[in-house]
């Protein structure tokens, strides 16, 4: 008779792996599968602990917290003859780097990415890259593709050093604020890059909370996802066309009571994708998503709802309440609905605690929903997140407006976090401002800097009713800090 070799039971969770940042002065995290009712013992160096699987296989233990090191290290699991170990493992500070196509926009897409490839390898910095079964890219997929749409299948990915080929599909957001970070606190970083292109916010948000709500209760109706008119059209047509192939033949697609899985599908993304990463031990989370819920006044106001709700889900999954949240303004480019987005977003980052707004309106494209300068994205995103994480007191938000009030025949706006004082990217005078008078007509307006005002002259016979700053998708506008960080469009009231 033949021998066999049983197959191996022991198994660490997939988004735990050689080269992986853990995140310093947290508890280390450690989960996966053994045989049923298994002893695993988890060591390192002297420290020791032993846990029992339960009934189903899984196991979970902790280890106690380090101080950030470059100095790498092993953690030997073992579960009876069977052992695992996580080798080159360093300690530093962990972000998780999530939302649609700007935020995947790898760095051989970059504008300075053949820089940022010719000084690789950067040892500081370390990534974790999911790799999806399929996104937001056009085309009817094969059926070995609507195979792998199952939960359990989905997401894969692994860790890997900051080398020539892990770079050239790293995400050029993260990297580029992982690499400012690095260089500024001196520590290890670990990007955990979840990000899936096309994806809508309500693909990232749980299920249960979408249900939750009254405003995005409609959502998540019972039926088939692809036909509620509440989502998003493109996001809807795109997965059709994706699904087209499977559909047509009546093959059997993963799904459940919402209909066919797919990247766009509400609540899908926060099951394949971050519940996952929920375990582990993070110091905060860079968000660039937005577009595909900006194609109509409905779905910015939609929006509303949906990122408060998208910002507390994730908080309450890591279990911290007060989880850093830095996400990026949408830049300039011709779309109708992005004005009143981009000012939806300025009002939720000034409403929510511990978020910050990188504000990117001069380094959009009129015509190009990827521009490809994504060096500026991700410093800004670092400088919010040495302000707002790490209590540091550099510049991070560019000018917030804080009012606006009629004196005499002009408007002064006065402004918050100026850092230095007001001034303009071509030393011009300020330009891109407008009085908007009651019946809603738009009136361009002469300005200039005082100090840490802007003061507006009232064009003719207009009767002001509010001030408009970059409302256009395309604007030209020139107002920054004293440290060169741009100042968000907004439209705010006159008061007397």
């Amino acid at each position: 008779m033949v021998g066999s070799v049983a197959p191996a039971q022991l198994s660490l969770a997939p988004m735990l792996g050689d080269h992986m940042v853990l995140q310093r002065e947290r508890e280390i995290v450690l989960w996966g599968t053994a045989a049923p009712r298994a002893q695993v013992v988890v060591a390192l160096g002297q420290e020791r602990r032993e846990v029992v699987a339960a009934e189903d296989g899984s196991w979970r233990t902790e280890l106690a917290a380090r101080p950030a090191s470059a100095t790498p290290f092993s953690i030997r699991i073992a579960s009876g003859a069977e052992v695992v170990e996580l080798a080159d493992v360093v300690v530093g500070d962990v972000w998780i780097c999530a939302g649609q196509s700007n935020m995947e926009f790898p760095i051989d897409r970059d504008l300075h990415g053949e820089e940022v490839l010719s000084r690789a390898p950067w040892p500081g910095i370390r990534c974790y890259q999911a790799r999806y079964t399929a996104t937001g890219a056009g085309g009817a997929w094969d059926d070995a593709t609507v195979a792998r749409l199952d939960e359990s299948s989905f997401a894969v990915g692994d860790w890997s050093r900051c080398s020539v080929a892990s770079l050239r599909t790293m995400s050029a957001v993260g990297f580029y604020c992982g690499r400012a970070l690095h260089e500024q606190l001196g520590v290890p970083i670990g990007l955990i890059d979840l990000a899936a292109g096309g994806s809508p916010t309500e693909a990232w948000i749980p299920r249960d909370a979408l249900r939750a709500e009254p405003a995005t209760r409609s959502m998540v109706e019972p039926g088939n996802w692809l036909e509620n008119p509440e989502l998003g059209d493109w996001c809807r047509e795109r997965a059709k066309q994706n699904l087209a192939r499977a559909l047509e033949r009546g093959l059997d697609i993963p799904g459940d009571d919402l209909g066919p899985n797919h990247a766009f599908k509400p609540g899908f993304l926060w099951r394949t994708a971050i519940e996952p990463a929920t375990r582990l031990r993070v110091r905060g989370v860079l968000w660039y998503q937005g577009e595909s819920n900006a194609e109509s006044p409905r779905r910015v106001v939609q929006h509303g709802s949906l990122f408060p709700l998208l910002v507390a889900s994730w908080r309450r999954g890591f279990g911290e309440p007060e989880l850093p949240f830095l996400f990026v303004q949408l830049p300039a480019m011709g779309r109708p609905d992005w004005p009143a987005f981009r000012e939806q977003q300025r009002l939720l980052a000034a409403e929510l605690v511990h978020v910050g707004m990188a504000v990117t309106i001069d380094v959009g494209h009129p015509t190009d929903v990827h521009p490809p300068d994504k060096r500026p994205v991700g410093e800004r995103l670092a400088a919010l997140a040495m302000s707002l994480a790490y209590g540091a007191p550099t510049p991070a938000t560019g000018p917030r407006i804080v009012d606006a009030q009629r004196v005499g025949n002009t408007i002064v706006l006065r402004f918050e976090a100026t850092d230095g004082g007001l001034d303009t990217s071509d030393d011009a005078a300020p330009l891109g401002f407008a009085i908007v008078d009651a019946e809603g007509e738009s009136h361009p307006a002469a300005a200039r800097i005082d100090g840490d005002t802007v003061v507006l002259d009232i064009p003719g016979t207009v009767t002001p009713a509010r001030v408009a700053h970059g409302w256009a998708p395309v604007p030209t506008c020139n107002l920054v800090d004293g440290a060169g960080l741009p100042a968000s469009p907004f439209r705010v009231p006159i008061g007397r």
